[in-house]
């Protein structure tokens, strides 16, 4: 392949996984005929209505869903004033994602998800991401590009399988530390006011800003993902510091919020005139 052709772009990756969905599979040695694989179907739907849905005010970024896996990335020039926006409502959509497959998961019975956030870079070259049989009406193969060779889905798909041997466990999401300074870096190149770490008892907030100010308040525990005698993970040529996830409030959270208050008032009003 011709060298000038490829170029090397940041990236940001989720990567999450449905906790136990192998299990009736085994107990079933593998048999669809059993009734125990067919719970495993309302799983997939609810991963499908995000897979075609998105939870963020503006989607962005590229979606895959495989069996039990949902991953989504999104390409970053950092040095881009839109290309921040854009990052910033990706990570708010990613959350998001996580937390109503999380939720609609346990209220049908199961376990929810595991999940990871990573940053890092993949290989961007011309290539068909498809083939389409026409005559036979079908798709002959799938090639993400987005994908390949992508190391922050590499590496969110590594962590998140290193699971409880790795104290990676539960109905969880974590945040790589890199997404941090992968923020940070981005937002002095493009003049914006970097994120500010407060501590809270247990907790660090992440105040994350945009051009016009306040974005988002992430919360996340204050203490690491303790791997081994370290808290850094090291695993694969991966090292790096897991946060685990507790809470958002976005900007988007708030015209929300405004937006509700204003439509129970128009309700109000039309009931004074009744």
């Amino acid at each position: 392949m011709d060298d000038e052709r490829v170029e090397i772009m940041d990236c940001v990756c989720s990567w999450y996984d449905l906790l136990g969905y192998g299990t009736p599979f085994v107990e079933a040695k593998w048999d669809l005929n059993d009734e125990r694989c067919r719970i495993n179907i309302d799983r997939i739907e609810n991963i499908k209505m995000q897979f075609h849905c998105s939870y963020s005010a503006v989607p962005v970024g590229t979606r895959l869903a495989f069996n039990d896996g949902f991953a989504s990335t999104i390409d970053i020039c950092t040095s881009s004033i839109d290309h921040f926006k854009k990052l910033l409502f990706f990570l708010e959509g990613a959350i998001k994602d996580f937390e109503v497959i999380s939720h609609y998961d346990i209220r049908k019975g199961f376990p929810g998800i595991r999940g990871i956030i990573a940053c890092g870079q993949r290989f961007s070259y011309d290539s068909c991401s498809h083939s389409y049989d026409v005559l036979g009406e079908k798709t002959l193969a799938y090639f993400p590009l987005e994908f390949q060779m992508n190391t922050a889905f590499s590496k969110a798909f590594i962590i998140e399988e290193s699971g409880s041997r790795a104290n990676i466990a539960g109905n969880n999401l974590y945040f790589d530390i890199e997404i941090y300074k992968f923020l940070k870096r981005a937002s002095e190149e493009i003049g914006c006011r970097p994120p500010q770490i407060v501590e809270q008892g247990n907790d660090f907030l992440v105040k994350i800003y945009d051009m016009k100010g306040w974005f988002a308040d992430l919360c996340v525990e204050r203490n690491g993902i303790v791997f081994g005698p370290s808290t850094k993970y090291n695993n694969r040529g991966i090292e790096t510091v897991l946060y685990k996830y507790k809470s958002l409030y976005s900007k988007i959270d708030e015209y929300a919020k405004e937006a509700a208050y204003q439509q129970a008032l128009r309700y109000s009003k039309m009931e004074d005139y009744e």
